[in-house]
C-alpha cells in the first residue's frame, strides 16, 4: 500500500466530510425540466454544478455535458478508467429523526438523503483522486469521476452522457457493497393501469388512492379516501389485521372516510426487508363493492396476482439461478387520477432469465389490466478471472487485510452502463443498509476507509496499469 497517498487521505478527511454535508443539503430529487442544461430539474442541476465546482477547486479538469451528467478528470493520454457515481436521490419519505437534507454530522455519522447513496461515496472518490494528484507521481493513464444525474429514475442522463463522451476501458461504481459485485440481476419495471369505468353499484366511491414514492422503494405509506361508505366498513376496519404487520388508522370527516396504512420502507432490490403499505391496503379494499369497475378490477387483480408476495409466485415468474439468486418483486407505487388507476412494479430477475418471456408472462397474468414494460436493464456479469476483478481484489485485500469475496446483487448500478464495470463499495461487510430508508447515514470512519481503498485503486490505475 502506498503510505504517502494514505496519509493524504487522512489529512483531507475533515474537508471531505464538509463537502459531502454541503452536497446533501441540495435536494436533488428528479423533477420537471427547469430550462437549458437542467433536464431533470433545478435541484439536480444545482448538485451537478456544486460537484463540478468542487472538482475545479481541487485542481481538476471538469466538464458539464448539457446538464445530463458531467465528469472530473485527471491525467493525459493512455487508457481511461472511470468511477461512476450519481448525484440524484430518491424522495426522502417519512419517518426521519433528523432533517433529511441537513447534512448533519453527529455521533460519528454523516446523516441525510444521499449520504450513502450516492453522494457520500462519489465525493469520497473525488478526494481519493485528489490524494493521488497531490502525491505528485507521474501518471500514464486517465481517470474520470463521472457524475450521473438520474440513476434512481430512468438512466436517461448516463445514456446521453455516453452518446457524447468516451466510454472507459474499465469502471467501478461506488453504489453497492464491498468487496466486489461481479453480477447484478436484470431489472425491469411494469406500469400497470386500468381505465376508470363508473358503474351503478351501491358501493363506495373512491376519490383518492396513493401509495409509494418510487418503484424501487417499498412503500411505507398508502392512503385511500372514499365516500358513500357504510357503517359496516368501520366495523371491518376494527377487525382487519394486515398479514404483513402494517399499521392501519382511519378518520371520518363529514361524508368522507380516510384510511391510512403505514409500513416500512426498504430498497426495491430487497422488498422482503420492508412492510408494503400498498399490499395491506389492497388486502382491505379487495372485498369491497366499488362504484367503478375499473378500480375494482384493478385492486382485485393486483391483490390476486401480487398481494403480499415479493417473489412473483402468483404471477408464475418466481425462480432462481446459481449466480444471482431468486427473482424479487416490489409493488412500488399506486396512483389514481381522473382517467385511470396505475401501479408500477419493480422486478429484479436472475442472470439466466429471458426478459421477453418474463414480460410475456406478466402481461398475460395481469389481464384484463394494461401492462407496459419500462426501464429495462439487462443483467450484468463480469468474469471472476478478468483483469478488472483481479486488480480490485488486490487493492481491497491490501488496504483492509481481508479476502475480497465476490458478491452478487439485486440492485442495479451504473456498472451496466459501460462495456466492463462492476460495483465496488461503498457498504462495508457487516454494516447496516440505510439507503432508500429514513435516517440514511454513513459512518465517518467508513468514509475514510473507502476513500483509502479508492485512492490505492486510482494510484494503481494511473501509475502502474
Amino acid at each position: 500500500m502506498n503510505k504517502k497517498i494514505d496519509d493524504i487521505v487522512f489529512a483531507n478527511s475533515q474537508q471531505m466530510f464538509q463537502e459531502i454535508s454541503n452536497l446533501i443539503k441540495i435536494k436533488s430529487v428528479k423533477s420537471e425540466p427547469a430550462g437549458v442544461d437542467k433536464p431533470f430539474g433545478e435541484g439536480i442541476a444545482k448538485a451537478l454544478e456544486y460537484a463540478l465546482d468542487l472538482g475545479k477547486r481541487l485542481g481538476f479538469q471538469v466538464k458539464n455535458v448539457d446538464g445530463y451528467g458531467g465528469h472530473i478528470e485527471y491525467g493525459r493520454g493512455g487508457k481511461l478508467f472511470a468511477v461512476l457515481g450519481h448525484l440524484d436521490v430518491v424522495p426522502e419519505g417519512d419517518g426521519w429523526s433528523v432533517d433529511p437534507y441537513s447534512g448533519l454530522i453527529r455521533d460519528g455519522y454523516l446523516w441525510g438523503r444521499g449520504a450513502s447513496d450516492d453522494k457520500g461515496p462519489t465525493i469520497a472518490a473525488i478526494f481519493a483522486l485528489k490524494a493521488v494528484k497531490d502525491a505528485g507521481y507521474d501518471v500514464k493513464n486517465r481517470v474520470r469521476i463521472i457524475l450521473g444525474t438520474d440513476e434512481e429514475s430512468g438512466w436517461d442522463g448516463i445514456r446521453y452522457y455516453f452518446q457524447k463522451e468516451e466510454a472507459p476501458v474499465y469502471a467501478v461504481t461506488p453504489d453497492a457493497n464491498f468487496p466486489i459485485i461481479y453480477a447484478e440481476k436484470g431489472i425491469i419495471n411494469y406500469k400497470i393501469s386500468s381505465s376508470l369505468k363508473k358503474s351503478k353499484k351501491s358501493g363506495v366511491d373512491i376519490v383518492h388512492l396513493k401509495a409509494g414514492e418510487a418503484s424501487n422503494v417499498v412503500p411505507q405509506r398508502a392512503v385511500v379516501i372514499m365516500k358513500s361508505f357504510k357503517d359496516q366498513i368501520l366495523k371491518d376496519l376494527e377487525e382487519f389485521k394486515p398479514k404483513n404487520g402494517a399499521k392501519i388508522s382511519w378518520q371520518v370527516n363529514g361524508d368522507e372516510l380516510k384510511i391510512e396504512v403505514k409500513g416500512k420502507s426498504a430498497h426495491g432490490s430487497k422488498p422482503e426487508h420492508g412492510i408494503n403499505a400498498a399490499a395491506a391496503l389492497f388486502d382491505f379494499l379487495r372485498t369491497m363493492e366499488i362504484n367503478d369497475e375499473g378500480i375494482e378490477t384493478f385492486i382485485r387483480t393486483i391483490f390476486t396476482r401480487i398481494g403480499y408476495e415479493t417473489d412473483g409466485n402468483s404471477l408464475r415468474i418466481s425462480g432462481t439461478d446459481c449466480i444471482a439468486g431468486p427473482l424479487t418483486l416490489n409493488l412500488g407505487t399506486v396512483d389514481l387520477d381522473n382517467d385511470k388507476i396505475t401501479a408500477v412494479i419493480n422486478i429484479r430477475y436472475p442472470i439466466y432469465y429471458s426478459e421477453p418471456m418474463l414480460s410475456k408472462q406478466v402481461i398475460e397474468a395481469l389481464k384484463p389490466l394494461q401492462v407496459e414494460p419500462r426501464n429495462h436493464h439487462a443483467p450484468l456479469f463480469v468474469s471472476p478471472d478478468s483483469e478488472l476483478i483481479k486488480m480490485l481484489s488486490e487493492v481491497y485485500t491490501d488496504v483492509t487485510g481481508e479476502k475480497a469475496q465476490l458478491l452478487t446483487t439485486g440492485g442495479g448500478t451504473y456498472a451496466r452502463a459501460v462495456p466492463c464495470g462492476v460495483a465496488f463499495g461503498p457498504l462495508l461487510p457487516g454494516r447496516p443498509e440505510t439507503e432508500h430508508q429514513p435516517d440514511e447515514r454513513i459512518a465517518l470512519d467508513d468514509l475514510v476507509l473507502m476513500t483509502r481503498i479508492y485512492a490505492q485503486l486510482l494510484y494503481k490505475v494511473l501509475v502502474e496499469w
